[in-house]
């Protein structure tokens, strides 16, 4: 966005081929989680993100939100079958506002951010024995809420050319949950095509690190998800 008192805004459309590393407890047992965006892909159901973004002069607002569903299915002994499904889905909201903006050729541009990061899952199970009886059929929500602090900003190498990073991390332990850490880092390389359409390419990692409970009643997920990404904003 150029310095302007004027309300601009900004849709951009995100393509992040992420995979998962780390672990989930489930009733106090520990499990690697190391999964290929190849891995997560061939059980791709749906898939959808999207951020917004509006801004005046030194002040600014943004939301995004990124939707996955994925499925698979599973033969049992008996000839019985097990079917099970899990929704993810990350909402983002805040606000920002420029601390520093250099009046060189090649500006550099720093922001700090304030929001908050929602994640919700729902997994789904279902069983069937052999005759096709459904022997259980139900489902798992849950939810967490975290506020989130951080940094953004640009590096101009050319009038067109920018080098673009952002960073932010939150939780501490303000939920519900015992222990929580969330945290996120993007590094993009970013050429301005025109004065409405931006495209950008580079790496993103989101982590989350929430327990709840001990022993043998601990529930929790440490991981990180991470991959290259590449972003098309359009501005107006």
């Amino acid at each position: 966005f150029a310095q302007d008192d004027t309300w601009q805004f900004g849709v951009t459309i995100p393509v992040w081929a992420a995979g998962i590393n780390g672990d989930a407890t489930v009733r106090g047992q520990k499990h690697d989680v190391d999964l290929s965006f190849n891995d997560l892909k061939d059980h791709l159901d749906a898939s959808f993100s999207l951020g917004l973004e509006a801004r005046k002069g030194k002040f600014g607002l943004y939301t995004g939100v990124g939707y996955l569903k994925f499925s698979a299915d599973g033969s049992l002994p008996g000839g019985g079958k097990a079917d099970e499904k899990l929704q993810f889905l990350i909402l983002d909201a805040g606000v920002s506002y420029q601390l520093v903006r250099t009046s060189s050729e090649h500006p550099f541009i720093l922001e700090a951010t304030l929001g908050i990061r929602y994640w919700g899952t729902k997994n789904e199970l279902k069983v069937k024995d052999g005759a096709g009886t459904v022997l259980f059929d139900g489902d798992k929500n849950r939810d967490l809420l975290d506020p989130m602090i951080g940094l953004r900003g640009s590096q101009y190498l050319t009038q067109k050319c920018h080098l673009d990073f952002a960073g932010d991390i939150g939780g501490f332990g303000i939920s519900d949950n015992q222990s929580d850490l969330d945290w996120s880092a993007t590094g993009l390389v970013s050429y301005d095509f025109a004065k409405w359409f931006t495209l950008s390419g580079g790496y993103k990692a989101l982590a989350l690190d929430a327990s709840k409970g001990s022993g043998t009643s601990k529930n929790g997920v440490n991981i990180v998800m991470n991959g290259f990404l590449i972003a098309a904003k359009f501005k107006f």
